[in-house]
Order: structure tokens, then sequence, then C-alpha cells
């Protein structure tokens, strides 16, 4: 569907004013592993504790979370410059996507990031194709750890068509 460009500058302008945080993503599965940066990211239950991230459609990271059942978020520190500008910009095919940086494991065996203000893991139970250029990942959240103190990054998009 094309989008006119008067919802564009109107719509637009108002999705992009619902604020998001800044996470990365990862999953590995048989000894390969990778990480995206994302900023979808809500809790979505309490019992069982669950978490929902919308991802766009092909990115790399969808087979290993489909394979493994798994997937871990690390919380990006709201003052933190080295993530962003490792991950801003994704990580290109071939290369090493955690070089240069401090990773944990999760009881799992997902790496996370030890920079990170916390890291959860979850459990794939469903994915959502609902239509879009998105689909709706849901994890339960089966183990988690607060890694030191500070406020989360969030941001607000200046428009809501693009990142």
């Amino acid at each position: 569907m094309a989008i006119s460009e008067q919802l564009k500058h109107t719509v637009g302008k108002a999705l992009g004013r619902i604020p998001s945080g800044v996470f990365l993503l990862t999953a590995s599965h048989d000894g390969q592993a990778t990480v995206m940066m994302a900023s979808w990211v809500q809790q979505a239950a309490f019992d069982p504790p669950a978490v929902s991230i919308a991802m766009a459609k092909g990115r790399p990271i969808a087979p290993l979370i489909q394979r493994s059942k798994k997937l871990a978020l690390s919380v990006v520190p709201e003052s933190d410059t080295s993530l962003m500008k490792r991950y801003a910009r994704g990580v290109k095919e071939g290369e090493d996507p955690f070089a240069g940086v401090e990773t944990l494991m999760t009881p799992g065996g997902v790496p996370v990031m030890k920079s990170a203000l916390a890291w959860l893991e979850g459990r794939l139970i469903h994915t959502c194709d609902f239509g879009a250029d998105h689909d709706l990942l849901i994890a339960e959240v089966v183990a988690g750890e607060i890694l030191r103190e500070g406020r989360a990054f969030a941001h607000q998009r200046g428009n809501g068509f693009h990142y």
C-alpha cells in the first residue's frame, strides 16, 4: 500500500511522537549468533512475563530466533554512545557481530551486552504475521538480570513512517 504524502506529514508526525526504547536483540543457533538494534519492544504480560518485539520482515536474525526459539534483549543505557555507534547501522554480512563488544551468556546460551543496563532472555511463543512490513514476536521471559543502575535509552522519531 502506498502511503500518501499527506498521511506521511500528518499521521507520520503523530506516530513519531510515540516513544520507544533502544534494545539490542540477540539470537544464537548451531554456533551462529547475531545482533540487531530493536526499538519496538514492549512488556506484553505479567503472567507469564512476556515481551513483544516488532521486527521488520527479512531481518537476518529471524531464522536464528525461529529455529532456536530463543532470543535475548540488552537494554541500552541512556548515556550510551558505544553500543549506539556500533549497532545503529546494522551488522554487515560476514562481519563478526560482537567484535569489540564484551558479552555475557544467558542461561540459554544467547549472548548479551555486558555494558547494558539489564538483559532479558526469552522463549519465543508466537510470531504474528499481521500482513504488514513487520512481524510481531511474543516471547516469554525466562531469565534476566540488572547489570547496573541507570535509565534506559528512549527516543521519539521525527516521523512514524521510518526509523
